[in-house]
C-alpha cells in the first residue's frame, strides 16, 4: 500500500471559521477560484507522508484529550509573498507574538507525538519540487522532522487563499482595509488526508472545554 499524505491541524472555533469562510467567499467572488480557497478553515501544524495513516489520527486523538481549548489574539492580515509551496501570494490571518509562541509550543507537542511515525523517503520526495526554494533552516527541518515549517521558523496562521499574482491587486484593494480582528478560540485538532492536492478531514478531536473560554 503506498504512503498517504496526512496532516494535523489546529482548528479555529466554529464562529471564527464562519468569518474565515466569509473572506474566502469574497475572494472567490472577486477573482474566481484560487489555491487553498476551497479548504476548510484550519492551521496546518505538521504534514508528512505515512506508511500507516492511522498513526497520525491516533496521535492527534491522544494529544487532544490532554489539551485545553485556548484563545488566540488576531492582529489582521499577513502575506507570504512568493510562497515556496505555491509561488503565489498567500493571504493569511495573523496572530500576536504571544499567541504564536503558544502555537509553536503546541506544534512541538504534535511533532513529538508523531516522531518516528512518518515515511522519511516519501516525505522528502513530496517536498522535492519546492526544496530549492526553502531556506536552509526549512531544508534541515525536512531532513530532521519531515516538515519544513517548524519551531521558530513557523509562522502560525489561518489561510484564506494562495492568490495568483495577476489577481493580487484586486484582492488587496477589497480586503486589506477590512482585516480580521479580535479573539478566536482554538477548540479542536483535526486529522486530514491530502488526496490529489485536496485536503479531506478524517477525524476531529475536541480539546477539553475550559471555563470562560467559549467557542
Amino acid at each position: 500500500m503506498p504512503p498517504v499524505t496526512d496532516f494535523i491541524s489546529i482548528d479555529p472555533s466554529p464562529s471564527f471559521s464562519k468569518i474565515i469562510d466569509g473572506y474566502k467567499a469574497q475572494v472567490r467572488e472577486l477573482v474566481g477560484d484560487q489555491q487553498y480557497l476551497a479548504e476548510p478553515p484550519h492551521m496546518t501544524a505538521y504534514l508528512a507522508c505515512f506508511a500507516d495513516g492511522k498513526k497520525a489520527g491516533e496521535a492527534a486523538s491522544k494529544l487532544a484529550a490532554k489539551l485545553d481549548a485556548f484563545e488566540i489574539d488576531i492582529t489582521g492580515w499577513h502575506v507570504f509573498d512568493a510562497d515556496p509551496m505555491t509561488q503565489r501570494r498567500t493571504l493569511v490571518v495573523d496572530f500576536t507574538p504571544q499567541s504564536q509562541a503558544y502555537l509553536r509550543t503546541l506544534q512541538s507537542q504534535i511533532a513529538q507525538a508523531l516522531a518516528g511515525a512518518y515515511d522519511t523517503e516519501a516525505t522528502f520526495a513530496r517536498y522535492a519540487s519546492a526544496f530549492d526554494k526553502f531556506s536552509t533552516v526549512q531544508q534541515e527541518a525536512v531532513r530532521s522532522v519531515g516538515f519544513p515549517f517548524m519551531g521558530s521558523d513557523w509562522h502560525p496562521h489561518f489561510t484564506i487563499a494562495s492568490i495568483d499574482p495577476a489577481a493580487w491587486e484586486t484582492v488587496r484593494d477589497a480586503l486589506w482595509n477590512n482585516p480580521p480582528a479580535g479573539v478566536s478560540v482554538c477548540s479542536s485538532l483535526t486529522h486530514y488526508r491530502v488526496i490529489d492536492g485536496e485536503s479531506h478531514p478524517i477525524s476531529t478531536f475536541d480539546l477539553k472545554r475550559v471555563e470562560n473560554v467559549s467557542a
